[in-house]
């Protein structure tokens, strides 16, 4: 089963269980103490089921007089130094021989519900024996603890499970005790799918403490008695109403005694590995007067065709272990083909469908992985589940289902299928709202979707039918999954009939020389040759036909991923395609395979007609259609221009709906005032506006009230939000009342999405426009509810969050390295220093002229186009200068250039060397040098200077509101002079690395591109 250590559990029974926990700490691991546990819910169990059950009234003369003692709530007034003793001297002993005692005040033979009862107590209480080390605990302490637990929790829910779940996520003891439980929402969900009767023969291969197999029980008894019972106190509310009303719609007979005798002996089946978790699960058939000899210890794997065969069960229930160790190398009882399958989940899923009857029902929990796991086995089983059952639904549930303190757990999915029919069409339900809120402590929230789908499910699936398609969900044909690619079976055509028509050729040549060579030996006649190379090849054509075929079933993957199937035009385009069709005659009842071929025989004027025949709503075949269109020349679009309408269809964006920010975003004014402000939490400071980093305060104070937000609310600047002052919050925080906060519709738009839009330059502009029209200074919850964005399903956000999350880690990491990286000039500065006028032949001012963007003239370098240690040639000017001018002012190779002045400190002195061939001149805030070059390399000058120490040198002084350096200033500036070799060996080196930091600044340019391309392809959508 996999693993939670969510609490669904009330509170108060998660604060008993919590202090039973630390009360017992000394007393050992965390396995010893929930044996503890167990042995005294057991006790308190016991005494109530003899207050309440019917059954055991006939014990109750057991326990009168001295016996009396020997009930659970004695022990409230055992002093504490006695209770241990008590327990183990008199408790135990007892309870481990029940049924004899049973036997002295039962006339005749106790009933068998009884019995199988009594028998399970005796098991549980044969070797118990509390150490001394659990009087450490303050056993009186324990006692009253497990007094205080509600009755109706004892007796109703599993709550032995609730222990070990809170011994496990307490202590982190997962790896001791092995337990993976279901929640218990989740469960109740699965058994509603299933829809289990008394005529059922249920098993649950890993069944942990038998979570599925009570639910099962219950629900039958519920769908008869309908005496709301069932779900229980503890089911989400809306789920509990949802059961109430589905319960009222089911006309239910009341079973035959001999049919309720047989459900009791063998209704329902049960497995579990470990030993104490198997001990659990038959305490809670004993809870619920189910038989608890039906658990059985044991690897369901190695079990199978021994405790239970093939086609024996009608109706499963699972959620097998994903990625567990293995007892057996093989299993070849449960799959011959893959007997050393290594992954227990496979194993698993095809145990379950080896067991089912015809006709039998499953529903079983996967990891997301299950769904496009690669190896053969994985794909023979999907293969397999779609081909010898009616796989009716796969529904995703959310990542933080299974979560523990330790992280997230595994992404999963729920089968639900049918023996015995082959899978038509496969039904996709993604639930992402369960019912509780997320992390490790789940609260029930409103809006489940379980509901929904149940609803979905039974009032469609359970008739036959097809559910229409919802916000999320959708249903595709079986056909899709099981179609491999026509392209991708060409191919495999062609590259195996080439790879073995080359070894077919050399073992032909082989065969020649030996079959010659025997000729000339007259061993064979010329016809025999004939003959034997005609086999040979007969064999060969016969070898490449097999391998073609074993190769194209090798590359059908028969993936679950569901969302992959469909394409991604809207229901407009897709409505355009199909009246395009409907005017033309179409054969649309063909396999992909000949609608393929027939698309590579068309001649252009049929193409349309081939075209507008394949599915607009598969995604391979609109991708084929899109090959096809794209792969025409401008004259076929030329003469059949009708094929543009094909090709406009496919190319035009999917629209998506506008959304205003009001259904998707509500602000929230949990106001604190200052002087309640504890300091606790972290005070905004401000929103960066190039990247929305969010930054906090160095000290938590304030001199005026506080906005409160939690982990992931939206936090907006009122007074800088047009400048992009939009973030999430990373953590739990206050900000000034300058600041708005809002939640978001996680349902509806997923957070990252929406920070991306509402960041994005379209928005900007948006928001941009309505300021210029004179609104006020502060913008707040009333001005952004009322703008709108596009906003596609939320399959697609994830899809665009993930991609432009990917492009912006790149865009984050150039960043670091452009951020982190300077010159080192090694041991450059031991050399002995000389002023840098001594190493110049030449310097010069540029041009005055004023320059202009035109063609005409000469390009002019100016002190924006001077970047670090290069030149930025995107934003060029022209400046008109006569001949003479120009070739005074003309840029050699080698020529240093540095900005003498601007208004700017830190770009006065930024230099670079001329190294292009290109005609260009320079302006009059660049001073041109040009060195000595046996003496110094102009671009170990341009390195020195731009260094950190370099930078230090140069002293630009201030005069009327500019920062300058004169020629004669930069004259006498001294730098180290090492030898011209040594010059050329750095220069190397550093304009290697400014390479790589070139192409580092490409690719972050590049993915800033790519975000904002795809920001604007939504925004135009």
């Amino acid at each position: 089963m996999a693993r939670s250590t969510v609490h669904y559990s009330d509170n108060a029974t998660n604060n008993i269980l919590r202090k039973l926990h630390n009360k017992l700490r000394p007393a050992g691991t965390p396995v010893q103490r929930v044996e503890y546990i167990i042995e005294l819910l057991l006790l308190r169990i016991f005494e109530a089921k003899l207050k309440h059950d019917a059954e055991f009234e006939q014990l109750r003369p057991l326990f009168r007089n001295e016996n009396e003692s020997l009930l659970f709530s004695s022990l409230f007034a055992v002093p504490n130094d006695q209770i241990l003793p008590k327990l183990n001297s008199d408790f135990f002993p007892f309870y481990a021989r029940i049924l004899s005692e049973a036997r002295k005040v039962i006339k005749g033979n106790p009933s068998i519900k009884v019995q199988d009862q009594l028998v399970l107590i005796e098991e549980v209480f044969s070797n118990s024996n509390f150490t001394n080390n659990v009087t450490s605990g303050n056993l009186q302490e324990v006692i009253s603890l497990v007094g205080e637990l509600d009755e109706e929790r004892l007796l109703k829910t599993d709550l032995l499970g609730d222990a070990i779940e809170s011994a496990l996520s307490e202590t982190g003891g997962t790896k001791d005790i092995g337990l993976f439980r279901t929640p218990e929402h989740i469960r109740h969900f699965m058994v509603a799918l299933v829809e289990p009767q008394f005529s059922d023969l249920i098993l649950d291969p890993a069944c942990g403490t038998a979570g599925f197999l009570f639910d099962a029980f219950e629900y039958v008894m519920e769908a008869v008695n309908k005496d709301s019972k069932w779900p229980g106190v503890k089911a989400h509310p809306e789920m509990a109403a949802w059961f109430k009303e589905y319960f009222i719609k089911k006309n239910i007979p009341m079973p035959t005694v001999e049919l309720t005798t047989d459900f009791y002996r063998t209704g329902v089946t049960g497995i579990e590995y470990l030993g104490m978790i198997r001990k659990m699960a038959s305490i809670n058939f004993y809870i619920r007067n189910l038989n608890p000899a039906n658990i059985i210890q044991g690897d369901s794997l190695a079990r199978f065709k021994k405790d239970f065969y093939p086609e024996s069960k009608t109706a499963i229930l699972a959620n097998p272990p994903f990625g567990a160790e293995r007892d057996q190398e093989a299993y070849p009882d449960v799959w011959s083909e893959y007997p050393k399958e290594s992954e227990t989940t496979i194993l698993f899923v095809k145990l379950m469908l080896e067991t089912l009857k015809t006709k039998g029902r499953c529903a079983v929990i996967v990891s997301e992985g299950f769904m496009t796991w690669d190896q053969n086995s994985a794909r023979a089983l999907r293969k397999s589940l779609l081909e010898d059952a009616n796989l009716k639904a796969i529904i995703s549930l959310p990542q933080g289902l299974f979560v523990s303190k330790g992280g997230q757990g595994p992404k999963t999915s729920i089968l639900y299928f049918e023996k015995g029919e082959p899978t038509r069409q496969v039904w996709f339900y993604k639930v992402i709202n369960d019912g509780y809120s997320m992390g490790t402590n789940r609260k029930p929230i409103p809006g489940c979707q379980l509901t929904e789908a149940l609803d979905l499910f039974h009032r469609y699936l359970g008739k036959g039918k097809i559910p229409p398609d919802t916000r999320h969900s959708f249903t595709i044909p079986a056909d899709w999954i099981k179609a491999l690619d026509p392209r991708v079976k060409e191919r495999i055509r062609t590259e195996t009939t080439a790879d073995l028509t080359f070894k077919a050729s050399e073992e032909k040549s082989k065969l020649m020389e030996t079959l010659t060579a025997r000729l000339q030996n007259g061993k064979i006649t010329q016809s025999e040759i004939d003959d034997r190379l005609v086999q040979n090849d007969q064999i060969w054509q016969g070898k490449i036909s097999n391998e073609i075929a074993r190769r194209i079933e090798r590359a059908h993957l028969y993936s679950f991923n569901l969302p992959n199937y469909r394409s991604n035009l809207s229901q407009s385009q897709i409505d355009a395609w199909t009246a395009f069709a409907a005017e033309r005659e179409t054969v649309t009842d063909e396999t992909l395979d000949r609608q393929y071929a027939r698309l590579q025989a068309a001649k252009p004027g049929k193409l349309d007609r081939c075209l507008s025949a394949l599915d607009p709503r598969n995604a391979l075949e609109l991708d084929i259609a899109r090959q096809f269109l794209n792969d025409l020349s401008p004259e076929t679009y030329t003469d059949q221009p009708h094929l543009q309408t094909l090709s406009d269809i496919i190319t035009t964006a999917a629209k998506h709906p506008r959304i205003k920010l009001k259904d998707l975003i509500e602000p929230i004014y949990e106001r604190i005032k200052k002087i309640d402000y504890d300091g606790q939490l972290p005070v905004v400071e401000k929103i960066s506006f190039g990247d929305g980093v969010l930054h906090f305060r160095e000290s938590r104070e304030t001199g005026m009230d506080l906005y409160k937000a939690i982990k992931g609310n939206l936090i907006t600047s009122k007074i800088n939000i047009h400048q992009g002052a939009i973030a999430l919050a990373p953590c739990d925080l206050v900000a000034s009342t300058h600041y708005q906060i809002y939640e978001i519709q996680a349902l509806d738009v997923h957070p990252s999405f929406l920070i991306n839009m509402l960041r994005s330059l379209q928005f900007q502009n948006l928001l941009n426009e309505q300021k210029n029209k004179g609104i006020k200074n502060e913008q707040g919850a009333d001005f952004l509810s009322e703008f709108e964005i596009p906003l596609p399903p939320l399959d697609v956000q994830e899809a665009l969050v993930t991609e432009i999350a990917r492009q912006q880690a790149i865009i984050t990491g150039a960043a670091m390295i452009l951020a982190n990286w300077a010159i080192d000039l090694e041991n450059a500065c031991n050399y002995p220093e000389v002023e840098i006028g001594n190493l110049i032949e030449e310097s010069l001012y540029g041009t005055s002229d004023k320059a202009y963007y035109s063609e005409d003239g000469y390009k002019v370098l100016r002190i924006g186009n001077i970047s670090f240690c290069d030149f930025d040639l995107s934003d060029i000017k022209r400046v008109s200068l006569s001949a003479k001018e120009a070739e005074k002012y003309r840029l050699h190779e080698n020529d240093f250039l540095i900005v003498r002045s601007n208004g700017n400190p830190a770009l006065v002195g930024k230099c670079a060397v001329w190294r292009g061939n290109d005609d260009f001149v320079y302006a009059s805030y660049l001073i041109r040098f040009r060195f000595k070059e046996d003496q110094v390399n102009p671009r170990y000058v341009m390195y020195y200077l731009m260094s950190k120490h370099g930078r230090s040198l140069l002293s630009p002084k201030q005069g009327g509101g500019t920062y300058n350096i004169s020629a004669t200033g930069f004259h006498s500036v001294k730098i180290a002079l090492p030898p011209i070799a040594f010059q050329n060996e750095l220069v190397q080196k550093l304009d290697s690395d400014l390479n790589t930091l070139k192409t580092i600044k490409k690719l972050s340019k590049i993915n800033k591109n790519s975000i904002s391309s795809i920001l604007n392809q939504i925004w135009e959508s």
